[in-house]
């Protein structure tokens, strides 16, 4: 069949899938126009007079929903403006119906732009959680959540989850603690704290809990591991076997067997020796077992058992005994294990709940079990699915392969109602889900490959019982060229090797770019090299050898993609050079448990290669090296003692200071800190001499300010600024982490005190993770994990750990095993000298998914390639990676089979890696596609010479409080011991001055001792008491009644400029009593001095000054009004007026 034939086939039956009138499961191949198809089946719903309110669509990811809904406004918008002649095309290419369309019809159509974007809430297309949230807040009450929720995002999330993990860690409950001291013995303390944080992450696997409580599902884990719990199994059961048996015939056969069984025979002796079971087992077990627990084979010789068949059949029963004692045993262990794990994980969840709670939250995970426990709660499930159901009409699911159970139940919630009773009778409604089996790849976010066979069978039954209903299936490629599919395809014809990954005998994807050139490059593996001399003593620990294979391999790829944007290398299919956004490298996994350094080395050869990069998708703020710096700056800045922090600030692109400058500064050092050896020896070298001086001003700005500020003044000055040194250094990547540092500083002072300490220790303890939507990327390298890439493409693409093998099981990872009602039980494997059998069982099963997954994963990463598709990887050092069985092999070894299978058209692609690669290739015999071009160039262009160097310095304005212009001096008192806190005393008399005046005469006693009492241990029997009627005297004084009368304000807060105050200065503080009179304003300061001065002429200056400020400010705000100041001296009950001219003098010394 032809490309054009390919084309019209799948455009009938995208036109089929697209019906309004009917309802479809479509399973789409990659690159077949799904969105295209969800895209044209809302606008034909919107042509149909379909209200634009009742149509949802659910996509995986924000990122797609944007697409969309992109893609669905530019149609709507289009035909808005479209002539009659085109809109007519554009309808019949729409829906394949050539008939005559009106003026009434096309008018309809151009209305739709305007009709949607006047929806009320817009259209809804939304992601799963986003549409969750949505009836969460409509239905707060009857979810039981609280009304006007917030949802945390993964950071806060992560944080929470710590927070909550450390708090019943610390916590006194004796069966917590013995439950940590059991794990603790058996594995690390940060491998515990990790199973805890992925299992409060992955809560739905517990759900089991929230039904039957821990204690009922550790029961029934007790069932499903076949373990007693009244009579657990232990090593006193094989003693008593063991003792039954005649041991004293064995001890004649093995003394008359071989040497072997001779030199054996001695352990029966020491078995009678020893009395405890345990000493008994271990003095007898290498008699019956291996080593390595299995039935050993030679107990007697070959000779005796020929000769005594029936004993040898005994020794064989009774090794089958141990063995099954030992079994559940191991299975008990488990048991015991895993019910200290629930013992621990219960409280946590709750901690992290009661957390969420506190803060009106709900996190991701919160949104779908919520919404579901809402539609399946009984009678109020019904009210809230009623009043849904007279708002939905028709429900479109994108990426159903992905959609895991729990939002699989609440997705067929509302589509009972649909097409069940009344609902399927009286109105037209129908459901669309569109996925590929072939592209399911997120088990870790609880979907399951099998869920989209079982639905598309299941539901469709249901729904076709009610109306219209077509399986679509959609096998034609737009994306990708012939060689990549026939690729593709030779991937998967071995039965092993599709198993799981799709129902399809034999997988054939139909291409329809006929004509367009297409490679598929298998590269060799790339070899290690043999160590010939060893690393320097001085090299970094991290640091990658020159003759890593992991440099190697990357460096080759950058300089290939380097050298194409320089050649100006054209991508055939499109006739134009190659650019940086046509290339996309993929990788397996950024790291998880075990780092994978290519991802970031990658990255890295890219930069040096000087090839535009968009840097990591997805990244740990703290295991950037330019958030590293910034944060060990800011170490060396707090803490003057921390020498470590202080070397790698100096080292660190910030300064010029290379290893031996620094040697020479830290080296036999007089000075114990190497911060003042710095400060002594500034003068010696200018290296020296700027790191000094530029840290001593980030200090002070560190001891001052917060970290806004702080990191703020380091990246923006000097000369070239902060920016330039780290990109210099570390590659324009460096950007986009340090830019996240910087917002999550903000929003970090957003809310918490605005502390440079406080914020240090809360991002190195959040372990914060950022992720990039790849749409951000612009016209760079993509290099992101396969996972990220899903739903996107690009011209080129590599797959450059295709040697990495399938994710493993690991001890002390959680297995799913199969509860007596079907259910999978969670139970924590911690391991023992061999598996307990149903352990064994489960995890293969959980290999056998993750190789299946991984098998997929290919599948989606190969279908990434437009034009072209590089494969390489590294030789791992191990068995031959053709020995396994075909499902266990690695990418490149399928890979590798796929050529082998597509023979005569493979062809040497010459020398690559060390090695000849070959290659699979077409020809462009086509026209090329024009597009549009980015107008970025491929290499960076020189910068413009004002980015390196200061710009002209604005003065900001000075800020000051008038308090800040009096000291705090209290005068001499009479005995400090008697008096009580210095500080504290003035503080208290100004409360109650503050607070007494607003109560009633009468009640003004016994209001003082309440706001009194709390402080009464910090100070001598009765000096509280004199405090309160040093207060009282004050406020009983008639000649202050006008000072406190009713309209006064207390601690009146005010801020601006002064009235005749310079330029540059700011003021904001509180007066301590604004009494706003008749004929005046008079400001009130209270002063608690003991004792006070006389005469205005002994006042402190300071706070005359204090007083003149104030008067300033409200000589703004009320021009005209005459405005005095006076000081309350509390000590003595005396008002002292301050004169005109003394304000006018100190304003004018202080302020103007």
């Amino acid at each position: 069949m032809t490309a054009a034939a390919h084309i019209k086939e799948t455009t009938a039956h995208q036109r089929r899938a697209a019906d309004p009138g009917i309802s479809a499961f479509v399973s789409a191949n990659a690159g077949a126009g799904k969105t295209r198809v969800l895209t044209n089946r809302v606008a034909r719903l919107l042509l149909e007079g379909v209200d634009p309110s009742t149509i949802l669509c659910i996509t995986f990811t924000k990122a797609a929903a944007a697409e969309m809904a992109e893609r669905l406004f530019k149609l709507l918008g289009d035909w808005a403006l479209a002539g009659d002649a085109d809109l007519r095309k554009a309808l019949v290419d729409l829906d394949g119906d050539d008939r005559a369309r009106g003026p009434d019809e096309l008018a309809r159509a151009r209305r739709l732009f305007a009709r949607a974007l006047e929806t009320p809430g817009g259209l809804k297309i939304q992601t799963i959680h986003s549409f969750c949230e949505s009836v969460l807040k409509r239905f707060p009450l009857e979810a039981g959540v609280a009304p006007g929720f917030s949802v945390i995002e993964d950071i806060e999330s992560a944080d929470l989850k710590r927070m909550a993990i450390d708090s019943v860690a610390a916590q006194a409950d004796p069966g917590v603690a013995a439950a940590f001291a059991r794990l603790l013995s058996r594995m690390t303390g940060a491998a515990l704290r990790e199973r805890l944080g992925e299992a409060v992450s992955k809560r739905r696997l517990f759900a089991r809990a929230g039904e039957i409580g821990w204690a009922g599902l550790a029961g029934e884990l007790a069932q499903a591991l076949g373990v007693d719990e009244n009579n657990p199994p232990a090593l006193a059961d094989i003693v008593a076997l063991i003792e039954a048996f005649d041991l004293d015939e064995l001890k004649r056969l093995m003394i008359a067997g071989s040497k072997t069984t001779r030199e054996a025979a001695p352990q029966i002796d020491h078995f009678h020796a020893v009395a405890s079971p345990d000493e008994k087992f271990d003095a007898i077990r290498l008699v019956f077992l291996t080593k390595d627990f299995s039935p050993r084979k030679d107990v007697i010789s070959k000779a005796t058992a020929k000769n005594e068949p029936s004993f040898a059949e005994a020794i064989a029963r009774l090794q089958e005994d141990i063995l099954a004692i030992l079994d559940r045993m191991r299975a008990a262990n488990v048991l015991q294990d895993t019910r200290a794990f629930y013992a621990i994980l219960d409280p946590c969840l709750a901690r992290y709940d009661a957390m969420k709670e506190a803060r009106a939250a709900l996190d991701f995970d919160d949104l779908i079990a919520k919404t579901r426990a809402l539609f399946h709660s009984g009678g109020g499930a019904a009210w809230v699915l009623y009043k849904l159901d007279m708002g939905l009409e028709h429900i479109l699911l994108d990426e159903a392969q992905d959609t895991g159970p729990d939002a699989w139940d609440v997705i067929e919630a509302p589509l009972e109602e649909f097409f069940a009773g009344i609902g399927a009778k009286t109105r037209a409604r129908t459901f669309f889900a569109v996925g590929d089996q072939k592209q399911s790849i997120y088990s870790f976010q609880g979907a399951d490959a099998a869920l989209f066979n079982e639905k598309e069978t299941d539901l469709g039954k249901k729904i076709a019982a009610a109306g219209d209903y077509a399986k679509v299936p959609l096998n034609a490629s737009f994306r990708t060229t012939e060689p990549v599919l026939t690729f593709v395809d030779a991937l998967f014809l071995n039965d092993e090797v599709i198993e799981n990954v799709s129902l399809e005998r034999p997988l054939i994807h139909r291409c329809t770019r006929d004509g367009h050139a297409g490679l598929v490059e298998l590269w060799p593996l790339v070899k290690r090299p043999e160590k010939t001399t060893p690393d320097p003593w001085d090299a970094p620990l991290d640091a990658t050898p020159a003759e890593n294979p992991t440099r190697a391999l990357a460096e080759e790829v950058a300089t290939m993609i380097a050298g194409w944007l320089r050649s100006g290398e054209i991508l055939e299919s499109k006739g134009r050079p190659i650019e940086p956004g046509d290339i996309m490298i993929l990788v397996q996994s950024r790291g998880g448990r075990s780092k994978n350094a290519l991802f970031a080395e990658m990255i890295r050869a890219l930069g040096a290669a000087k090839a535009p990069v968009a840097g990591a998708d997805k990244f740990r703020l703290t295991d950037d090296q330019g958030v590293l710096d910034l944060v060990s700056y800011a170490r060396a800045a707090l803490y003057s003692g921390d020498d470590l922090s202080l070397a790698e600030t100096l080292k660190s692109p910030f300064f010029t200071i290379d290893e031996e400058s620094l040697y020479a500064l830290a080296a036999g050092r007089t000075r114990k800190k190497l911060w003042n050896e710095l400060g002594a020896r500034a003068a010696e070298r200018p290296e020296w001499a700027r790191a000094y001086d530029d840290i001593a001003a980030a200090r002070a700005i560190a001891l001052k300010e917060g970290p806004v500020a702080f990191f703020t003044h380091l990246l923006e000055t000097g000369a070239p600024s902060g920016w330039r040194r780290l990109a210099e250094r570390l590659g324009e990547p460096c950007r986009e982490a340090i830019e996240e540092f910087l917002r999550q500083a903000h929003d970090f002072e957003m809310r918490n005190p605005r502390s440079l300490r406080l914020f240090l220790d809360a991002i190195l303890k959040s372990g914060a993770e950022v992720s990039r939507e790849a749409s951000e990327s612009g016209p760079s390298v993509r290099v992101m994990t396969a996972h990220k890439a899903k739903g996107l493409e690009a011209n080129i693409v590599f797959l450059i750990d295709a040697h990495r093998a399938a994710p493993v099981a690991k001890l002390g990872d959680l297995f799913a095993i199969e509860g007596p009602h079907g259910d999978d039980l969670p139970a924590l494997a911690l391991g023992e000298a061999k598996d307990a059998a149903i352990l064994v069982a489960a995890r293969d099963r959980a290999k056998r998914l993750m190789r299946d997954e991984y098998r997929r994963l290919l599948y989606v990463a190969a279908t990434r390639a437009r034009d072209r598709l590089y494969i390489c990887g590294i030789e791992s050092g191990k068995s031959d990676p053709h020995k396994p069985p075909p499902a266990e092999k690695s990418w490149h070894a399928l890979a590798e089979d796929a050529f082998e299978a597509l023979g005569a058209r493979i062809e040497s692609a010459g020398e690559r890696a060390g090695g000849e690669a070959r290659r699979l290739a077409s020809p462009q015999t086509a026209k090329p596609v024009t597009d549009e071009t980015s107008a970025a160039a491929a290499i960076d262009p020189p910068l413009p010479d004002y980015l390196t160097r200061d710009a002209a310095r604005e003065t900001a304005a000075q800020r000051l409080s008038p308090s800040d212009l009096a000291a705090d001096e209290d005068g001499p008192a009479y005995s400090p011991k008697r008096a009580g806190p210095r500080f504290l005393r003035g503080r208290l008399l100004h409360r109650l001055l503050e607070l007494l005046p607003e109560v009633a005469i009468a009640d003004r006693r016994r209001a003082a001792d309440r706001i009194l009492e709390p402080y009464r241990e910090s100070f001598e029997a009765g000096a509280l008491d004199a405090m309160r009627e040093e207060a009282m005297t004050v406020l009983e004084d008639p000649r202050f009644a006008a000072v406190f009368a009713p309209g006064g304000l207390a601690e009146a807060t005010i801020g601006g400029r002064a009235k005749g105050a310079r330029e540059s200065l700011r003021l904001s503080g509180q007066i301590d009593r604004l009494a706003i009179l008749e004929d005046r304003i008079l400001i009130v300061d209270y002063k608690t001095n003991r004792p006070p001065p006389t005469q205005v002429e002994d006042v402190a200056p300071a706070y005359i000054a204090q007083l003149a400020a104030y008067r300033g400010l409200l000589q703004e705000i009320y021009p005209g009004r005459k405005i005095e100041a006076a000081l309350l001296w509390t000590y003595d009950a005396r008002l002292m007026p301050i004169p005109a001219a003394a304000l006018d003098r100190a304003f004018e010394l202080t302020l103007a």
